[in-house]
């Protein structure tokens, strides 16, 4: 039964992560049709996933990924080319899948949702048929449901019970919670951050490898320890064989509690620096100094192992602009500089909802449709960019849109209407006061 558990909880990890690239992939195979790599990519993840959630007796998943699957046959076969309708229908199931792998993890089992509609329009596809176009409010509902952060992300991780063939078994649960997706009508332009011009892995196993690793764990220590003594090709110099060995998971409670006691480390050896001061023992003195160094240079390794790049903030909006700019029948691009930049992993779970936010706003209210912005001079195409970079000890984070601004006027004229100002006031106020 613990075997079982921990394998539970590796493949709703590494789905999760292998739902994110796929997010990334199916965007970018839209820009290239003909790349057969990519395509390939995305079947053996989807591929990967039924065969695991079959061997995990997940009978919903398997079925809603197996026909994903035979969609993606055709296409990487050449059978058929990607177009919009069937884009969507692939994020359709990515969204599917994340919502049926959040009902394990909740201990709901895989939910009450069959998807048909889903797996009808994913066939009907895969057999050449036209399909009718989603309405927008559905699909935006439906996008930022599944995508918008939400606020309790930053808060720990926490286990929950999954339902795994009439077994209950311990699943690792993510912080991924859902936002209400009802859009900001343009009244309420005066509340939101209608338009920021001018603020300045994937899973890599298969179901023989699942299998492989249950019959290992199970044999007992003798056989694990038997197994880790075969010699590896470059095993001299420590090394593992491949890019996943070279790593590991840990957890964040760990995290949180390794930060804890270094805090209480640190506490310490500024009392023993204090106490050496006064000493003129040279064995002491040098003794004090060695831990402050050890201390000094223990408390930043901790601190790096929360650091991560802003990336991973900014890695699904992409999708949310791009579903968005759909539904709104405007055309956007983003372009992100600075992704590398890091900051810490509680701050980084703290942004990814109000940068959502922004972000949706600068599409929805900031960036014009593309017969405005061709009437105006400017390209069709929208441009979003998200910018990350250092200054003076802090980060700095832009979101710039090249839309049309924010209209003063009604800006002023909401303010007042809302009771937040007087005419009077608003009068005097100057443009970037009424901001």
């Amino acid at each position: 039964m613990e075997i079982l558990d921990e394998i539970v909880s590796e493949f709703l990890v590494e789905s999760y992560e292998s739902l994110d690239q796929l997010d990334r992939d199916l965007m970018a195979l839209e820009e290239t049709p003909d790349d057969r790599d990519r395509i390939a990519s995305i079947f053996r993840t989807i591929h990967t996933i039924k065969g695991t959630s079959g061997f995990l007796a997940f009978p919903l998943l398997e079925g809603v990924a197996h026909v994903g699957e035979n969609l993606l046959v055709a296409l990487r076969d050449g059978e058929l080319t990607l177009t919009s309708d069937i884009a969507n229908a692939l994020l359709a199931m990515v969204d599917a899948v994340r919502s049926i792998l959040a009902n394990i993890e909740a201990g709901n089992g895989e939910g009450e949702d069959c998807y048909g509609d889903l797996k009808e329009t994913l066939e009907q596809l895969r057999s050449g048929e036209a399909v009718p176009a989603p309405s927008a409010e559905i699909e935006v509902e439906a996008v930022v449901k599944e995508l918008q952060p939400a606020k309790a992300a930053a808060k720990p991780a926490a286990k929950a019970t999954a339902e795994v063939g009439g077994r209950k078994n311990s699943a690792l649960t993510k912080n991924s919670g859902k936002a209400s997706s009802k859009e900001e009508p343009e009244d309420e332009i005066v509340e939101d951050v209608c338009d920021s011009s001018d603020a300045d892995e994937a899973l890599a196993g298969n179901v023989d490898s699942m299998e492989a690793e249950v019959e290992s764990r199970a044999v007992g220590k003798t056989s694990r320890a038997k197994a880790n003594s075969k010699p590896s090709g470059n095993s001299g110099n420590g090394q593992g064989g491949s890019i996943a060995e070279s790593s590991v998971r840990i957890d964040v409670h760990l995290l949180d509690k390794l930060m804890n006691l270094v805090g209480e480390l640190v506490l310490a050896r500024n009392q023993i620096m204090q106490f050496s001061q006064h000493s003129e023992d040279p064995a002491l003195t040098a003794a004090s100094q060695r831990v402050n160094l050890i201390t000094t240079e223990l408390q930043e390794g901790v601190m790096k192992t929360r650091m991560q790049p802003i990336r991973n903030a900014w890695a699904k909006l992409p999708r949310v602009v791009r579903d968005l700019s759909h539904s709104c029948g405007k055309q956007v691009q983003v372009k992100m500089e600075g992704a590398d930049t890091e900051l810490d992993k509680t701050i980084l779970e703290a942004i990814k909802d109000p940068l959502t936010h922004i972000v949706r706003n600068s599409v929805d209210h900031g960036i014009e449709s593309p017969k405005d912005r061709v009437a105006a001079g400017k390209p069709a195409e929208g441009t979003l960019l998200l910018r990350a970079y250092h200054e003076g000890g802090q980060v700095n984070i832009e979101i710039v849109d090249d839309g049309g601004g924010i209209n003063i006027d009604r800006v002023r004229a909401k303010a007042v209407d809302k009771g937040l100002v007087t005419e009077e006031q608003a009068a005097a106020m100057t443009d970037r006061e009424a901001v």
